[in-house]
This record gives structure tokens, C-alpha cells and sequence, in this order.
């Protein structure tokens, strides 16, 4: 078979399947669907009636009633929203006979379309682009995924090539690939010529991320390796009493971020989270700022307009890592204020969503169902949830 015929016969198979997806919408029966979501959606409201009933009647302990609530709540969200798709695709449905013309249209048209702007603008003799050109042109046209792919492609042939895995491992964490993050970290430390503090806490930060926050044995061992090198390092302290909080160990944690608050400089963007951590361990609320006379705010609980300028012009000189740090702290600080106030939707929103941008997807899914949690059978709120997940593709 001659390459013009393997091109023209790959040519027909893809018009199909293109086709099939044009014309699967127009056989497909709003009723069917509708009547599909209002039949869910009435039985899950039973299932949580009877749950309620049994909660009365002591069956079920409340502490198991939650887990289960939620779920169900879940399953309500989404045959609701099943079921007002179907009720829009009902307005919106065609008669038949337009069905048909719609149909025949697409079969004609969209073929003799293709193959006319093809036989004008297409080239079917001309051969494929190599892998090697393929990537030369992604480097010129700055496709990160293309570069990415062209670093690995080269740590395949030279694992040993330290500055490949010190290229990949921030863009791997910037991508919420952590696992990955801390593998190349591994590497990197691995073929250094002498320890390095930022290394080891590099490696330690991508192994919490990649265990949900927490604070495993690889983990502890990098960021006391890293204040052995470094004694005093900020972010080896700090996490340390994280994994203090983690056992248990309160009163040693208390200490250990007292003094880290002691010792670091009036300006550091990180202070108030270490502030309001101090406070919860010590069971008191984090002591309020005096605000500006009459400020004007951007949300509940949100910074006003002189602190965003503030914040904004303090960005302005800074290195990329150190801006991506600080946008870090500022977000852990917004979750540690909603875990001492769950009640707080808009919070909730803008953490879920700063999460995604960040391309922290696995917390931004671990901060939406906290918040489904804390709003359980609000529906307004949980309404709210959904549409920001259905949009950040949670």
C-alpha cells in the first residue's frame, strides 16, 4: 500500500469518527435523560431522609451520619445539575424533520468541505517532521511542554546531568507534579559535589506536596539534614514543628515557632501564618491588626485595596521563586484561617481556586471537600462548590 493511499484511507476513518460526533448529539433524547435525573435525584433524597431517621433513632452514631450525609449531598448536586441540563437541552431540542436536515447537512457538507480546503491547502506528499525538528521549533516557540519533554528526553541518555534535574524539578512543582519534583530533587542532591541546604529543603517541601501535607519519614530526614547544614534555616525549622504538630508534640512545636518568630525579620511575608499557628497551639485567637479608617475591601475577610497596592509594588523586584514563595505563604495563611473559621464560602472559593492556578490540583480537590464538609446540607454553598469545580476540572 502506497503512502497516498495509508494517507487517504487514515483521511476517510478520521471524517467518520468526526462525523459520528456530529451526528451522536442529534439522536440523542432529552426525556430520556431528564426523566434518568429526576428518578436519581429522588432517590438519593430518600436515602437521606432515611439516614436522618436512623440518626433520631440512634442506629447511626452522628460521627458516621457525617461521611455519609456528605456523599449523599454529592450525589444530589449532581443529578440536580443532570437534570437542569436535560430540562435546557428540552427548550432548546428540534423537531424531527430539523433533526434530519441538520443530520443530512453534516454528512454532505462537512466532507465535501475538508476535502476542498485540503486539495488547496494541503500537502500529502510531504514527510513527517522528525522528533529532533519537532523540538528545535517547540524551543524557538517557548512550548513548555515540548521542553520538558527535550530535558527528560536528554536525562534518559545522561542521568548524571545535574543541571537537567535541577532544570526540571521547579517546573515539575509549579505543574503540581510533585512526586516527580522530588525524584529529580533526589537527583540532583545525588549528584552534587557537596551538600546542600536548599537542595535537602527543596526535597522535603516536593514530599509533603506529594503525601497530601503530610510529614513523612523521607521528609523529616531532608529538613533536619538541611538544618544540620544550615543551622538556624527558616523553612527546615519551620517545618520540623510541623511535624511536631503532626505527633502530637504541641508544647515543643509551640517553642520551636516562638522562637523562629523571634529570629526572623520584621518584613518576612510569612509571619502571620507562624503568628496564627502560635496562637492555636496556645488555644487563644491570633491577635487583630488595627485596620485603616474606613477601608475599602475586596471580599469578606479579604485584604483591602492599599494592601493589594502594597503587596503588588513589594513583587514588583522580586526573583520568580521568591514571588512564587510568597504567593505560597500567602495562600497557606488563607487555609489555616479557614480551618479556625470553616464558615467563610468566599474563603473557601478563593483557596480552591488559588490552589488550581497553582497547580496544586490534589490539594485544591482536598480543599473542596473541606469545604463541602463545612457547608453539608447548605445547598446554596454547595451549589457554589460545584460550578467552581466543574470549571477548575476538580
Amino acid at each position: 500500500m502506497t503512502q497516498g493511499m495509508m494517507f487517504w484511507g487514515a483521511s476517510a476513518l478520521l471524517a467518520g469518527v468526526v462525523l459520528i460526533a456530529l451526528i451522536v448529539p442529534f439522536l440523542r433524547h432529552p426525556r430520556k435523560a431528564l426523566a434518568r435525573a429526576e428518578y436519581d435525584l429522588a432517590i438519593y433524597k430518600d436515602q437521606l431522609r432515611e439516614l436522618e431517621e436512623e440518626v433520631k433513632a440512634g442506629a447511626i452514631p452522628e460521627s458516621e451520619a457525617a461521611a455519609a450525609r456528605n456523599e449523599i449531598a454529592r450525589r444530589i448536586l449532581g443529578a440536580d445539575t443532570a437534570r437542569r441540563k436535560a430540562e435546557g437541552a428540552l427548550k432548546e431540542q428540534s423537531t424531527p424533520t430539523e433533526k434530519a436536515i441538520a443530520a443530512i447537512a453534516a454528512i454532505i457538507v462537512v466532507p465535501a468541505l475538508a476535502y476542498g480546503v485540503y486539495l488547496q491547502k494541503g500537502a500529502p506528499e510531504m514527510p513527517d517532521m522528525p522528533i529532533a525538528r519537532r523540538m528545535a521549533e517547540a524551543a524557538r516557540h517557548n512550548d513548555v511542554s515540548a521542553l520538558i519533554r527535550r530535558v527528560e528526553e536528554r536525562l534518559a541518555r545522561h542521568p548524571d546531568d545535574i543541571q537537567g534535574w535541577l532544570a526540571l524539578a521547579p517546573v515539575y512543582s509549579r505543574q503540581g507534579r510533585h512526586a516527580k519534583a522530588a525524584n529529580a530533587w533526589r537527583n540532583a542532591i545525588r549528584l552534587s559535589k557537596k551538600p546542600d541546604a536548599d537542595l535537602y529543603n527543596a526535597l522535603g517541601e516536593a514530599v509533603v506536596y506529594a503525601n497530601d501535607g503530610k510529614l513523612v519519614k523521607e521528609a523529616r530526614a531532608a529538613f533536619a539534614k538541611a538544618l544540620k547544614l544550615a543551622p538556624g534555616n527558616p523553612m527546615s525549622r519551620y517545618f520540623l514543628a510541623q511535624a511536631d504538630i503532626q505527633d502530637g508534640k504541641r508544647d515543643k512545636a509551640l517553642a520551636a515557632l516562638k522562637k523562629l518568630l523571634t529570629d526572623l525579620p520584621k518584613d518576612f511575608g510569612g509571619r502571620g501564618l507562624i503568628e496564627r499557628q502560635i496562637a492555636a497551639l496556645e488555644g487563644k485567637p491570633a491577635t487583630a491588626r488595627k485596620p485603616a479608617a474606613a477601608p475599602s475591601r475586596t471580599g469578606e475577610g479579604g485584604p483591602t485595596q492599599e494592601q493589594i497596592k502594597a503587596r503588588l509594588a513589594a513583587t514588583k523586584d522580586m526573583s520568580p521563586q521568591a514571588r512564587q514563595e510568597m504567593i505560597r505563604n500567602m495562600v497557606d495563611g488563607l487555609e489555616q484561617k479557614l480551618h479556625e473559621n470553616p464558615d467563610n464560602l468566599g474563603g473557601w472559593l478563593r483557596l480552591i481556586k488559588a490552589r488550581a492556578v497553582l497547580g496544586e490540583k490534589d490539594r485544591a480537590r482536598a480543599a473542596l471537600e473541606k469545604a463541602r464538609q463545612a457547608f453539608s446540607g447548605k445547598s446554596e454553598a454547595l451549589d457554589a462548590l460545584g460550578r467552581l469545580a466543574e470549571k477548575l476540572g476538580l
